[in-house]
C-alpha cells in the first residue's frame, strides 16, 4: 500500500514533475571514489581497478565498473597504461581550465538570477542558512563539510537562476570542484576569509549591479594569494 506521507508530499508537486529515484549502488560507489580522491586517500595518478574498488566497498564488480566508467567520461579518471584507470592530475593548469569553465557558466547563472525585474529575496532567503552553516563550520577544519556547503551555496544560485540547462552544465563540473574545494579548504590558513568571500557575494546579490558581475566572480574564484 502506498505510504500516505509520500502521497501527500507528491501532491504538493506538479503531477508530472521528475520522479525522485532512490540512490543506486553505482551512485554510492561513485560518491565514495570522489571522496577518496578529494581527501587524498587516492592521490593524483594512483591506479584504480574495479576489483580493488569492489573488494574495498564490498560490492560486486558491476557497480564498481559503472562508477569508474562515469568518472572516466567526466574526466575525474583517465585511462592508465595498464589495465585499470588512474586518478586525473589536478595540476595548476588543469585547475585553471576548470575555473575558466566555472567562470563562464556561473556568469550566465548569475546574469539570469539577478536580471532586471527579478525578485532576489527568495534566493537570499535560501542562501542565508547555507551561509550560517559555513560560518559554524569555519573553525572545524572539516574540509569535506566545508566543501559540501560551498558547493551547496553555488548550486542554490544555479537552481534559482531559472536556466535549467546552465544548472545542469554546472552539475557536470561539481565533482571536479568538490575535489579542488577540499584541497583549498584543507590548506586555507584563513577560513574566515573564505566565509567573508561568500558574505561579499551575498551582499552583491542583494545590492550589486550586473556590470560588476565578472569582476566580483573573478575575485571570488581567484587563488587566495592573488586576491586584493
Amino acid at each position: 500500500m502506498p505510504d500516505a506521507g509520500n502521497l501527500i508530499a507528491a501532491r504538493r508537486r506538479p503531477a508530472l514533475s521528475p520522479i525522485e529515484r532512490a540512490r543506486t549502488t553505482t551512485d554510492e560507489v561513485e560518491e565514495r571514489l570522489i571522496l577518496a580522491i578529494a581527501t587524498g586517500d587516492k592521490a593524483f595518478g594512483d591506479r584504480i581497478t574495479e576489483a580493488e574498488i569492489a573488494a574495498a566497498l564490498k560490492v560486486s564488480r558491476v557497480p564498481a565498473r559503472e562508477a569508474m566508467k562515469n568518472l572516466l567520461l567526466r574526466g575525474v579518471l583517465v585511462e592508465g597504461e595498464q589495465r585499470g584507470l588512474r586518478v586525473s592530475d589536478y595540476s595548476e593548469a588543469r585547475v585553471a581550465e576548470l575555473f575558466e569553465l566555472r567562470l563562464a557558466i556561473e556568469k550566465i547563472i548569475f546574469q539570469h538570477a539577478l536580471r532586471d525585474g527579478r525578485d532576489r529575496a527568495p534566493l537570499l532567503e535560501a542562501l542565508a542558512p547555507i551561509l550560517d552553516r559555513m560560518r559554524s563550520l569555519s573553525g572545524s577544519g572539516d574540509a569535506v563539510a566545508l566543501s559540501t556547503v560551498d558547493l551547496d551555496f553555488h548550486r542554490t544560485v544555479a537552481h534559482h537562476s531559472g536556466n535549467e540547462l546552465a544548472a545542469q552544465i554546472w552539475e557536470g563540473l561539481a565533482q571536479h570542484m568538490f575535489i579542488v574545494f577540499c584541497r583549498d579548504w584543507s590548506t586555507a590558513s584563513d577560513r574566515t576569509g573564505e566565509v567573508q568571500l561568500h558574505e561579499t557575494l551575498v551582499e552583491f546579490i542583494r545590492n550589486g549591479s550586473l556590470k560588476d558581475l565578472e569582476a566580483v566572480l573573478k575575485r571570488h574564484f581567484s587563488d587566495p594569494a592573488h586576491r586584493s
